[in-house]
């Protein structure tokens, strides 16, 4: 157990997580696909300190491990080699490699990748390349769609910028800038729609309280479903 790797007992069941410190005011709990706990406190605080927070949000902990639980095993790692199944909009596309002139094609079920240089790495790229090009193109014409349903706030239609993030597929700064994760051009098309409604419902309001889940449900009624969805398609 290396030194920023802690665990409380929550009755039967052992809750390990790593510990992260840094300038900040409150004690932050992730709980991630993998089934791992990330821990980032105030500097200063003590271990036992942060322990109590930790037991204090146990039951909420072990309700978010079991819920990711219900979907492992997660997508292996990547090979990047003939054969292998990439997602592209719901659907699962088979690697089939070709020494050439650079292009990627979906025919019949394959993703057709034709490159000068066949190593793991330079497919790893061209593929991460070709998918944030059509994530581009696709988010924004499901950002303007989506407005569509926002008529009577009257919303600018948001800058939008594509960044990996490690826990999230979206974002929306107080300036009204919409991040999203560029491999959610990997999930179907109802969940894309409901991470990008769910992000436009925070250009009016903020934070995740009632008017927020008052407006996501007149827009989106079926949310719930479709974020299920999301992450038990992606994990």
């Amino acid at each position: 157990m290396t030194d920023n790797q802690q665990y409380i007992q929550f009755g039967q069941r052992k809750i390990l997580y790593s510990l992260t410190q840094k300038a900040r005011k409150t004690v932050r709990i992730q709980v991630l696909p993998d089934s791992t706990v990330q821990v980032t406190a105030p500097l200063g605080l003590s271990t036992e300190d942060v322990a109590k927070t930790v037991r204090h949000k146990a039951p909420w902990i072990v309700k978010q491990l079991r819920f990711f639980e219900q979907f492992h095993p997660l997508t292996p790692p990547r090979l990047y080699r003939s054969g292998e199944t990439h997602r592209y909009l719901g659907r699962q596309y088979r690697l089939k490699l070709h020494q050439g002139e650079t292009s990627i094609r979906l025919v019949a079920g394959f993703f057709e990748i034709t490159l000068p240089d066949l190593t793991p790495e330079a497919i790893e790229q061209a593929l991460t390349d070709w998918y944030r090009q059509r994530a581009e193109v696709y988010f924004r014409r499901m950002i303007t769609n989506a407005l569509t349903h926002f008529g009577s706030y009257a919303l600018p239609v948001p800058e939008l910028k594509l960044r990996k993030m490690p826990t999230r597929w979206g974002s929306c700064t107080t300036s009204g800038t919409i991040y999203l994760h560029p491999d959610l051009i990997k999930a179907v098309g109802s969940c894309i729609e409901y991470v990008i409604v769910h992000e436009l419902c925070h250009l009016v309001h903020r934070h995740h309280n009632r008017d927020f889940y008052g407006l996501l449900d007149r827009v989106l009624p079926d949310w719930p479903r479709r974020k299920q969805t999301l992450e038990r398609m992606m994990a």
